[in-house]
C-alpha cells in the first residue's frame, strides 16, 4: 500500500515521541521572517523513510504575526505549496491557520521550545517541537498520530538563509 493520504501533508517539519529538552526558546515570527530552508527525514509506521525539502518565505504582517509561504518537495511526490498565517494570541502564544490543517493551529513558546499543534484534514493530530540547539539551526521534531497510534515522525533541521 502506498503511503497513507496524510503523508504528503507532513512536510512542514517534524517531531518524535518524548522530545528531549535540548533547545532554547525563540521567536518563531522573527525566525521564519525572510528565507528559511528545512531538510527533513520522514519515517512512517510502515518502515518507509524518505527526504523532504521545505523552502519557506515569511513576511511579517505588521501586527506581530506572519504569513509563511512554503514549497514542499517530498521524495517521490510532485512539489506542492502551502501557507501558514499566524497572529499573536497572548504572551508566548500564537494562533492561526495552515492550508494543510483542519481548523486552527496553536503555537506555544515554553522555556525550552516552541510547540505547534493542529489537526490534518483527515483528523490526524500533529505536534511539532522546535528547538534551537548550540548549532544555531532550528531542530523540528514532529509526530503524527491518529486514534492514539503514531503514524509517522519527522526530524528536520531549518536554517535561515540570506534574503
Amino acid at each position: 500500500m502506498k503511503a497513507l493520504a496524510i503523508l504528503p501533508l507532513l512536510a512542514m517539519a517534524g517531531c518524535r515521541g518524548n522530545v528531549p529538552v535540548t533547545g532554547l526558546p525563540f521567536d518563531p515570527v522573527q525566525f521564519f521572517s525572510g528565507h528559511t530552508q528545512g531538510n527533513a527525514r520522514l519515517h512512517t509506521i510502515f518502515g518507509v523513510s524518505h527526504a523532504i525539502l521545505v523552502d519557506s518565505r515569511g513576511l511579517p504582517d505588521g501586527r506581530g504575526g506572519l504569513v509563511l509561504d512554503q514549497r514542499v518537495a517530498e521524495q517521490g511526490s510532485a512539489p506542492r505549496s502551502r501557507q501558514w498565517r499566524i497572529h499573536p494570541a497572548g504572551r508566548d502564544r500564537w494562533s492561526g491557520t495552515l492550508s494543510d490543517a483542519r481548523g486552527p493551529i496553536t503555537i506555544l513558546r515554553t522555556n525550552s521550545d516552541v510547540v505547534i499543534r493542529y489537526r490534518m484534514h483527515n483528523g490526524a493530530a500533529v505536534e511539532q517541537h522546535l528547538q534551537v540547539p548550540p548549532s544555531g539551526a532550528v531542530e523540528n521534531h514532529m509526530t503524527v498520530s491518529h486514534f492514539g497510534i503514531r503514524l509517522a515522525t519527522l526530524d528536520e533541521q531549518i536554517k535561515k538563509l540570506p534574503r
